[in-house]
């Protein structure tokens, strides 16, 4: 029986896989464990809303748990990570079946099953007791066998895998610590949250229920109800969790793509895309005076809008690269598809990725949101790519990326307005950033002079060439300060205006290759003397 058991898990092993195989595979296991939930509640009428949440949280949790035991299966067996993910996958068929065993043993008995609800004074009581009582509250009969199997399973798995009893047990030890920390995930964040100012062993079940199980504010969104708040509220914390997660992961186990890739991601473009985001919610809370509280949920909500952005930039960078291979070739020869550091094919599964998980982040927080990151890489798309390859045309290229900036001023506009539009956006402010961003972004074309003149992308240093391209954009820097002044009527500004416009346009002329001031660094000296009008702008008039 062991020779076949060996057998079998060695086919298990070596199935044939890949990225959208396990994908699809995946997905189909979520899927049917949604369909067995509503299936066995009578396929019951749900809101659009509460029926995405609850595919986001199962979608969110599985994931996380499955990446957490894949870097445990790694560590403990030093197997591949195919080898891991195959055996993982397969033993993932047991996440179905647990609403199936809580239906035929409670019967038409009355039972909860989502987390356990413990005190930390509680806690080693429930470890050691695997959960304790109450098995039709919590974490029920059905949860229970899911968490067996799997630590048994593993704990086998381990053993055959080292044959050593004592390594196999402590991988079925440390399985079930991890499942036990994801089964009662709520009270561990509410002991983090609240333990500092209540103190860690006085927080309670009630504080757990009123963190967790009451209706989710966000910003100034009021969604869910005591039914699916647990899964709103828990899905945010997760989708940090695993963004965190994946990080490390990449680091450790493809650390010199990992490594390339973040080289790759433009961190000036990230930084001023977080400040975009800083200025609509700026906007949003200056003007329409909304009173909301900084709590752990707006926290990790911003966390996520942060990430969603982020995500939308990146995928952008990625598509970008794939049809800018031939600008590249001559002025940035060190991208990572130039350099074979990515095959085109693993490049494109990555930007898919990126792009689906912006919009899945997004829509956690508000799905007004997620249809702007939807715009912006809509926006992109047409920048980049063939046919249309809008980035050829002169002027009009950074008019569609003052338009995506925009739409990232917009999502922190209606992250935090009572009434999530655009409605009392300021026109004259976005009359000033659209004039503004069309005018100043062509800063970013002056290190591609030479790739794009030979893609036939006509920027405005390859038709006026470096040296009045460097004037244009100097002075269209210098005019979108003048407009700040006109637009937002605000006489005090003119002085700043003119000192900060003044170096703007000096520093972007005088720049140059083997200069401190240099094409490629260009970008940060100009947003630099951004911040610091933008410092005095927020001193005159809001304070």
């Amino acid at each position: 029986m062991v020779l076949s058991l060996k057998d079998l898990i060695k086919k298990i092993e070596n199935s044939p896989t890949s990225f959208y195989i396990w994908l699809c595979t995946f997905l189909g296991i979520i899927t049917a464990r949604i369909l067995m939930e509503n299936w066995l509640d009578g396929m019951v009428s749900r809101t659009g809303n509460y029926f995405f949440h609850h595919v986001a949280y199962t979608f969110f949790f599985f994931l996380l748990t499955y990446l957490i035991l894949l870097g445990l299966l790694i560590k403990n067996l030093k197997i591949k990570i195919k080898i891991a993910s195959n055996v993982l996958i397969w033993g993932y068929l047991i996440i179905i079946f647990p609403p199936l065993i809580d239906f035929i043993l409670f019967k038409d008995k009355l039972y909860l099953s989502f987390y356990g609800v413990y005190s930390l004074a509680e806690m080693p009581r429930r470890f050691f007791t695997f959960f304790g009582d109450s098995p039709d509250f919590g974490v029920t009969y059905g949860v229970r066998f899911e968490i067996a199997m799997a630590v048994i399973a593993l704990g086998i798995y381990g053993y055959l895998k080292t044959k050593s009893k004592i390594r196999g047990l402590f991988l079925a030890l440390q399985t079930y610590i991890i499942l036990f920390v994801l089964g009662t995930s709520p009270s561990w964040a509410t002991i983090a949250v609240k333990g500092f100012s209540k103190g860690f062993m006085q927080v309670k079940d009630m504080d757990i229920v009123q963190l967790f199980f009451t209706s989710a504010r966000l910003f100034s969104r009021e969604t869910g109800n005591y039914t699916n708040a647990l899964s709103i509220k828990i899905s945010l914390v997760y989708a940090v969790l695993l963004a965190g997660l994946i990080i490390l992961g990449l680091f450790f186990y493809y650390k010199d793509k990992f490594i390339s890739f973040l080289k790759n991601s433009r961190p000036v473009q990230l930084i001023y895309h977080a400040g975009l985001l800083f200025v609509g919610m700026g906007l949003g809370i200056s003007l329409t005076e909304i009173n909301w509280d900084f709590s752990f949920f707006n926290f990790i909500s911003f966390l996520n809008i942060v990430i969603a952005i982020s995500l939308a930039w990146l995928a952008s960078v990625v598509f970008n690269d794939i049809f800018d291979k031939k600008i590249d070739k001559v002025t940035n020869d060190k991208r990572p598809l130039i350099v074979g550091d990515f095959r085109q094919d693993e490049y494109i599964t990555i930007g898919v990725v990126l792009f689906a998980f912006s919009i899945l982040y997004a829509a956690l927080i508000n799905p007004k949101i997620a249809l702007l990151l939807l715009a912006y890489q809509m926006l992109a798309w047409l920048y980049s790519a063939w046919p249309l390859r809008l980035k050829r045309f002169t002027f009009l290229s950074t008019f569609i990326s003052a338009l995506a900036s925009l739409l990232v001023i917009f999502a922190g506009f209606i992250l935090v307005t009572f009434s999530q539009d655009i409605i009392e956006f300021p026109k004259r402010i976005f009359w000033l950033m659209l004039f503004s961003l069309t005018l100043a972004l062509p800063i970013k074309d002056l290190k591609d002079i030479k790739g794009d003149k030979l893609d036939g992308v006509a920027t405005i240093p390859v038709v006026f060439g470096e040296y009045w391209g460097k004037i244009i954009i100097g002075s269209g820097i210098f005019l979108s300060y003048f407009l700040s002044v006109i637009l937002l009527n605000e006489s005090r500004l003119l002085l700043w205006a003119i000192i900060v416009g003044g170096l703007s346009f000096w520093v972007v002329t005088s720049s140059g290759e083997n200069k401190k001031i240099s094409n490629r660094n260009l970008i940060w000296w100009v947003m630099g003397l951004v911040i610091i009008y933008l410092a005095v702008l927020i001193k005159l008039v809001v304070f």
